[in-house]
C-alpha cells in the first residue's frame, strides 16, 4: 500500500518517505497541513537537524499514517 501526501496527493511506498518529501518541499500547502495537525513546521525541521535520531520524521510519519487511515 502506498502512502499519499496529504497536501499534494503524491504517493510513496512508506510514510517516512512522505515525511521526507513534506520536509523537503516545505511550500505553503505542506507547511499548512503540518500546522493544521498542531505542529510547527519550523520547530519540527529544526529539531530534525539539531537533535540525534529521527524524532521529527517519526512524528510526521505517524500523522501521515493517521491521515491515510481516514481516507
Amino acid at each position: 500500500m502506498n502512502y499519499k501526501c496529504p497536501a499534494c496527493k503524491k504517493e510513496w511506498p512508506t510514510s517516512k518517505q512522505v515525511a521526507r518529501h513534506m520536509f523537503g518541499t516545505g511550500d505553503k500547502a505542506h507547511r499548512a497541513w503540518i500546522e493544521s495537525q498542531g505542529y510547527s513546521y519550523i520547530d519540527l525541521l529544526l529539531e530534525q537537524v539539531s537533535e540525534p535520531g529521527n524524532k521529527s520524521y517519526e512524528i510526521l510519519s505517524g500523522l501521515i499514517e493517521k491521515a491515510q487511515d481516514k481516507l
